[in-house]
């Protein structure tokens, strides 16, 4: 697994695990739980989506074919002509 993603995953479960501690609550302390539970599942597999888009796209050989890579500071260098 890439590094991170673990950690991620990890947090979705937690999340899932907020919610289902918010059900037994009444009120004002479900709607929070539900909230931070669904804000915590949905940050994480954000996360894992921009995790496995960069592992596509610098990983798997877009970096040094000409293309760019997200997480690089510029574009790799072109080809000089003399």
């Amino acid at each position: 697994m890439t590094s991170g993603t673990g950690v991620l995953l990890l947090a979705a479960i937690g999340g899932y695990w907020v919610l289902e501690r918010a059900a037994t609550h009444k009120d004002g302390l479900k709607k929070i739980g539900q909230l931070l539970g669904g804000a915590i599942i949905l940050i994480s597999l954000i996360g894992v989506a921009c995790k496995v888009w960069y592992a596509a796209a610098c990983l798997m050989g877009a970096s040094g074919k000409g293309g760019l890579c997200p997480f690089m500071s510029s574009r790799p260098a072109s080809p000089q002509t003399k």
